[in-house]
């Protein structure tokens, strides 16, 4: 059995890389980023370095009958539109294209929660409530047009499950956790509501979401599955013990709702007009995130695909909080 993983120089797609090596198994890992790849190559896997739109390299390179992982997606939160469709859009058509042609055993392809932002608070969202009429941002935009992607390929004859893990973290995490650390610095935290709910996942769980969808019943082919911690948390409060751990004493600052909303509304306007280099300072995602509750049921993952968190809140933190306070800032 051989497990091609794409993004697997990325934080999820790295973390699956390893605990895939742990197993036994045989991983193909393809990815940009050299220095990863070598370091993956010498835990043992396979590497192979190349665009995931690069149909040849991956015709070239995914085995028959194997079980594919697709968790490569360009997910900053800002840029150009051309740049999110070609890797989050046209590399899954290409990659789920050839997984059809090799009759690959299973599919699994990494989606996102992000296509449920919206300007209102929602609590245990289910995977068949109706999604918001225009996505937030061009990554949960292309996200939503990859997942419609998939499924034209499940009524095609490809095993593909979907899941939207919420809020990866952990050792290694590129996204969150720098991104709070970096405001942090500026001495405050914006607070726009202080009862904000949300849900994390330690990104262990997410691979055994991952290895639990690989397993699960031929009923679950097409499917959609959220994946969380299972474990709603206060958003701010969370934050703040975090920072305060990592050595980063911060106040807070009251912005109200509607003021961030309209400013995010001009700078992603200036942004993409002139254009400005960079990512705006504040967006209506950062908003959202900020000023309303969002949690995510993972009932449906827990029926079908079996899924448990192996790891708890605590437990993760425990994990994730020294590897950031022993990293360089």
């Amino acid at each position: 059995m051989s497990y091609f993983v794409t993004g697997a120089t990325g934080f999820l797609g790295g973390r699956l890389v390893e605990i895939l090596l742990e197993r036994g198994e045989s991983v193909i890992a393809l990815g940009r980023n050299l220095d990863e790849l070598k370091r993956l190559e010498a835990l043992g896997a396979s590497i192979v370095r190349a665009e995931l739109t690069d149909r040849k390299a991956l015709s070239e390179t995914i085995p028959v009958n194997s079980i594919i992982i697709h968790c490569a997606a360009l997910s900053t939160p800002w840029g150009r539109e051309v740049d999110y469709y070609k890797s989050n859009v046209l590399g899954t058509q290409i990659i789920s294209s050839v997984a059809l042609e090799k009759s690959v055993q299973r599919f699994i392809h990494i989606s996102t929660p992000s296509i449920y932002v919206d300007q209102i608070s929602k609590e245990l969202i289910e995977e068949s409530d109706p999604l918001p009429r225009t996505m937030i941002n061009l990554y949960a935009k292309t996200k939503l047009q990859a997942e419609i992607v998939i499924d034209q390929q499940v009524d095609v004859g490809l095993p593909a499950i979907i899941l939207r893990p919420q809020g990866i973290f952990g050792p290694k995490d590129t996204a969150i956790l720098p991104r709070l650390i970096r405001v942090a610095k500026k001495g405050f935290i914006p607070v726009m509501n202080d009862q904000v709910k949300i849900d994390l996942t330690y990104v262990d769980n997410v691979v055994e979401a991952i290895l639990c969808a690989i397993d699960a019943q031929d009923e679950c082919i097409g499917e959609k599955y959220n994946i969380t911690n299972d474990e709603p948390i206060n958003q701010l409060i969370t934050l703040e013990t975090i920072l305060n751990q990592l050595g980063y004493p911060v106040k807070r600052k009251i912005i109200p709702t509607q003021r961030a909303l309209k400013i995010a509304s001009a700078l992603e306007w200036a942004y993409r007009t002139l254009p400005l280099k960079g990512e705006p300072l504040l967006t209506r995602y950062s908003v959202c995130t900020l000023a309303f509750t969002r949690t995510l049921s993972v009932e449906k993952a827990k029926r079908e695909l079996g899924y448990g968190p192996v790891y708890t809140m605590q437990e993760g933190l425990e994990r994730t909080i020294p590897w950031f306070a022993r990293s360089p800032s």
